[in-house]
């Protein structure tokens, strides 16, 4: 029986010291607003929601509880910053190839120092304190209790049982003062009922089962560039690469060091990243150690061995709800320096619209791809059901995953793989284990989104039905674990799966097909969704499968489809088009 291996942790705020600019700010508390605008942050349940959600009566938090909150502030002229993340892959076009500098965002995006000021001087006015500023002015993080939350975004915050636990709730849209509300865009922090977690599937090392499709056995990271036909690619040695983790690294980082050293390659330059919090919290959380571990080994051995950098970009388990995550996310962008992001973790995604998470991160992952990097996102292991308790079966009633179904990033499905007796790809399949012993469904997650609008280069889709929204995932690759990735976690040999592998997989292609194009390449997508239809020797196409049960859920076929978008990239045969076509550039 496969064990479930999420982390659930608590995050909180990625920040730069707060300027002594606001030293000088009045310390007085302000004139109480008379008229209130509201945020991107909806209420997170309703009190008819609170009544059949909730076990145990529902109370006010009192007023000295505890409460900290990341304010996220509207990107200036969003709807350029994302015209320009088309135009910089676009050939023919002005801005064509000239990424977007930090300098650029600075000048021509970023919420200016005022506003930045105002927000301070309103959350210190209703009492906030430990006020910290993000280095690119998105997001600004603060300390407070339940009664400065109320004071300053005019919302209550409800304590209530769920599931044995005791957690809390916004019942009432987060609101700011009429004179912020063109500034901020969201309030995060004031829920933590939904929480992201890892998307791994860790279990026994299985036996090598021979079918006439192939044969399905684990494999060592190493073996990914052979099974997807690498062929001559050079190795990603030329560029940074960076993974998103919940907690601290230096675990995954001695397990990676072993894994080299096992292997006979050099040791990896790997960089820890706290982005909350200086206080916070970075231990090793040692729950989630085997997701990092997953993570890291297989973008190095998918990358041939070497990669410029790694960066381990840590949230803060202590943060409150998802925020730890929120500004992990924002930091690699404010970097700068990563050309391909890793994230292997994901939640409910009209959970995320509701907490106005993703207002705040679809604007961070813009930034990141009119700036020429690409975030890969593992699509999920809840097949359609990702809002239904993480994957309970609901008939006809589909859900998909955040952050995979922004339109800013890459969504990596996941495959059952199959290789011949000379270890190279053979057949794959839609991923789907079927129901657990508690009820959970593993599969692939796909479907299309109810709160993302469907990008133009997803308009020819032809597939039934036809999606109203971002349809996910845009390709796959290995996700089983019967087929999983034999890794070293705290020192020993563990085999694991999930949607967790499949997105690390194509981390280390695309950094070294990065690599190979001198890091010239931007955010993909588009290029992929021109370039499969037209050149399907780019892709296996996956044609068998389906990622519900109990016939529900979506079947694969021909071309792309919701459970495996295109399939799985050959990367030899992608690198060859890249040399004759504007692919990504």
């Amino acid at each position: 029986m496969k064990a479930k291996r999420s982390v659930s942790g608590l995050y909180k705020g990625a920040a730069l010291a707060l300027p002594l600019v606001f030293a000088a700010l009045p310390l007085h508390a302000a004139t109480a607003p008379t008229t209130w605008v509201s945020t991107e942050t909806k209420a997170f349940l309703t009190p008819e929601q609170l009544k059949t959600f909730a076990t145990g009566p529902q109370i006010e938090a009192a007023a000295g509880t505890p409460a900290n909150v990341v304010v996220a502030l509207k990107v200036r002229n969003l709807a350029q910053l994302k015209a320009l993340g088309q135009s910089v892959t676009t050939h023919g076009d002005a801005r064509y190839h000239k990424f977007l500098t930090s300098k650029e965002f600075m000048a021509n995006y970023a919420p200016t120092q005022a506003q930045v000021n105002s927000v301070v001087a309103h959350l210190r006015s209703s009492g906030f304190v430990n006020i910290r500023v993000s280095k690119n002015r998105l997001l600004v993080s603060a300390s407070g209790t339940a009664s400065t939350v109320k004071h300053a975004f005019n919302t209550s915050l409800v304590h209530f049982r769920k599931d044995g636990h005791e957690v809390y709730a916004n019942t009432a849209p987060a609101q700011v003062p009429e004179a912020l509300g063109d500034s901020v865009l969201s309030v995060l922090g004031l829920q933590n009922v939904t929480k992201a977690h890892t998307y791994a599937v860790k279990g026994p090392r299985t036996q090598a089962k021979i079918l006439a499709t192939g044969t399905e056995t684990g494999h060592y990271p190493t073996e990914w560039p052979t099974i997807y036909n690498v062929g001559s690619v050079p190795t990603a040695a030329s560029t940074n690469v960076a993974i998103i983790t919940i907690g601290g690294a230096s675990q995954a980082t001695q397990d990676l060091n072993q894994y080299t050293s096992a292997n006979n390659l050099a040791q990896v330059n790997v960089v820890a990243t706290p982005t909350g919090d200086p206080n916070g919290d970075y231990s090793d959380d040692q729950e989630g150690q085997g997701e990092w571990d997953l993570d890291s080994q297989d973008i190095v051995g998918a990358a041939g061995g070497a990669v410029s950098q790694l960066t381990f970009y840590e949230a803060d388990q202590g943060a409150s709800g998802n925020t730890g995550l929120t500004q992990a996310f924002n930091q690699a962008v404010s970097d700068n320096t990563a050309k391909v992001i890793n994230v292997s973790l994901g939640w409910c995604e009209t959970d995320a619209n509701a907490d106005g998470t993703v207002a705040a991160e679809d604007q961070i992952f813009a930034t990141a791809v009119a700036q020429g990097q690409t975030f890969s996102v593992s699509s999920g292991d809840e097949g359609v059901y990702e809002c239904n308790n993480r994957g309970i079966p609901d008939g006809s009633t589909y859900s998909i995953s955040w952050p995979a179904s922004s339109p800013n990033v890459i969504s990596v499905g996941g495959t059952t793989i199959y290789t011949n007796s000379s270890g190279g790809w053979a057949s794959e399949t839609v991923w789907n284990e079927g129901v657990d012993g508690n009820g959970k469904l593993w599969a692939s997650t796909g479907g299309f989104s109810v709160v993302e609008p469907k990008p133009s280069w997803q308009n020819s889709l032809k597939v039934s039905p036809t999606p109203t929204g971002r349809a996910v995932p845009d390709i796959s690759f290995d996700a089983a674990q019967g087929s999983g990735a034999l890794v070293y976690n705290y020192g020993q040999i563990q085999q694991i799966g999930g949607t967790s592998l499949s997105s690390p997989i194509f981390v280390g292609f695309w950094a070294r097909l990065e690599s190979a194009n001198s890091n010239s390449l931007g955010f993909p997508a588009s290029s992929i969704y021109s370039a499969v239809p037209a050149t399907p020797s780019l892709v296996h196409d996956i044609t068998s499968g389906n990622n519900g049960d109990g016939g529900y859920g979506y079947n694969a076929g021909k071309g792309w489809d919701y459970p495996t978008g295109f399939g799985s990239l050959i990367i030899s045969n992608l690198q060859s088009y890249i040399k004759s076509h504007s692919f990504a550039r």
